[in-house]
């Protein structure tokens, strides 16, 4: 059955093999990695990139690639990966590094490319059986609708060291994200986790909303209910600081 799925693609792939786990509670691995390029290189990265966009999405379990919109490097990219262990993780990158296509995509880019992050981070899933969501892999975005640009806001907190800062966290938000959600219609989760390698204690959420006006709308509403505001209250003091930034999907991105 996974040898079928994974010949229709590896996100698809990827994604069905996590929905068949019997443990729906093991998390899955999402790898962000952020590219800083070069100001006067971003075009012709974002060329390169569009042109072995195929390539990207037959080899790697490709779920999107941003530039940031407001709040955070201009000329900056951001995508993201999901990975059921570090062993797939492994094989997978092995494989394309092996393919001279993605070889020469590399050579191609690296030129435009000042410095590379990445963390990978794991899945909330209390927050996702709270939500009733499925894992990050299957997330499908809902139909675009109107003239607005999609948005996708990444928000990331980072927490006081120590290892009952996430969990209290995600306690917290398991309990309120629910209402917040409820008085939100427009917003869908795409992901929430905490890193498992990179900066410890760092947890992001990735929203998508049909516009960055419907984001703004989404908070205004998430302060008049009260158990958002209760959650709130709850984990602030946990919280060293907290970023936000609008993304916008690049048009070869699964994540529209």
């Amino acid at each position: 059955m996974l040898a079928k799925l994974f010949r229709q693609g590896p996100v698809l792939a990827l994604g069905r093999a996590f929905a068949f786990q019997a443990a729906s509670s093991s998390p899955g691995l999402i790898e962000i990695r952020e590219y800083t390029l070069k100001p006067e290189g971003m075009s012709q990265f974002m060329k390169v990139a569009a042109e072995y966009a195929g390539v990207r999405r037959e080899l790697l379990p490709f779920l999107g690639l941003f530039t940031c919109d407001v709040g955070s490097c201009l000329h900056r990219v951001t995508h993201l990966y999901a990975y059921s262990s570090f062993e797939q993780r492994d094989e997978v990158r092995a494989a394309a590094v092996a393919d001279p296509r993605w070889r020469e995509f590399i050579e191609r880019s690296r030129p435009h490319v000042q410095y590379q992050e990445n963390k990978v981070m794991l899945e909330a899933r209390p927050i996702y059986e709270a939500l009733k969501l499925p894992p990050t892999a299957l997330f499908s975005p809902p139909p675009k609708e109107g003239p607005a640009k999609v948005v996708y806001e990444m928000r990331s907190y980072q927490l006081h060291p120590g290892y009952g800062s996430v969990p209290k966290l995600v306690e917290a938000f398991s309990a309120g994200l629910p209402a917040k959600v409820e008085a939100d219609p427009e917003g869908r989760l795409a992901f929430f986790g905490y890193t498992d390698v990179g900066m410890l204690n760092n947890v992001v959420e990735i929203w998508r909303y049909p516009s960055a006006q419907a984001c703004i709308r989404a908070r205004q509403a998430a302060r008049t209910v009260g158990k958002w505001r209760e959650t709130i209250a709850a984990v602030t003091p946990g919280v060293q600081h907290f970023t936000s930034a609008f993304l916008n999907p690049a048009p070869f991105s699964p994540w529209q």
